[in-house]
């Protein structure tokens, strides 16, 4: 996968994000995806626990956005600082943070997700 590609995916997955469209932002993961925690422990395994996970996250929140302050490129690997925000559903709390997040591609989607929170 070149890096042009690898850069679309990545930009098309955080539309889809922004959207709250989980057809569309699963769609840019390859079904044996696995998104994995700082310390490297898998957090989801496979496209049903993650399409499962963050249908949920979409139907509790309003307002879900992310926005990328840099971005590195080398390869297969994207890393991204990310700003994300939410308001939830059940009590109107805005919830927001930051985070690095590695993208890994294989097959022409992303197989691996990689969380790095502060």
């Amino acid at each position: 996968m070149s890096e042009s590609e690898i850069l679309e995916l990545a930009a098309r997955q955080l539309e889809a994000y922004n959207r709250s469209d989980v057809d569309a932002f699963c769609a840019c993961f390859h079904d044996a995806v696995e998104v994995l925690g700082e310390d490297g422990a898998v957090q989801k395994r496979g496209m049903a626990e993650f399409r499962k996970g963050y249908a949920a996250m979409f139907a509790d929140h309003d307002a879900v956005a992310a926005t990328v302050s840099a971005r590195l490129v080398l390869g297969q690997h994207v890393v991204e600082h990310e700003q994300w925000s939410r308001v939830r559903r059940s009590d109107g709390a805005k919830l927001g943070g930051e985070v690095l997040v590695r993208y890994t591609a294989q097959g022409g989607l992303i197989r691996w997700v990689e969380f790095l929170r502060p």
